[in-house]
């Protein structure tokens, strides 16, 4: 199944830079979006992890179209 991906601010940089921070991405029935975002080398414990712009239940699988959001805890001014 096919979800969204978006990363900010430094964080944009753990994708390819054609992405421009966001990208579609194939992934397998019950996969989290802490399970997605560790396999694309983000620091779980130190982001902001929404999906649909929420928090998510860290053990809830995504679904088709979802769209997962992460961003550093400590950006911002």
């Amino acid at each position: 199944m096919k979800v969204q991906v978006k990363l900010i601010a430094t964080y944009r940089d753990l994708l390819p830079p054609e992405c421009r921070g966001k990208m579609e991405i194939e992934v397998a029935e019950g996969t989290t979006a802490v399970d997605l975002l560790a396999r694309l080398g983000v620091p779980i414990a130190e982001s902001v992890v929404l999906v649909d712009g929420r928090t998510p239940d860290p053990d809830q699988p995504l679904r088709e179209g979802n769209v997962v959001c992460a961003f550093s805890a400590t950006a911002g001014g």
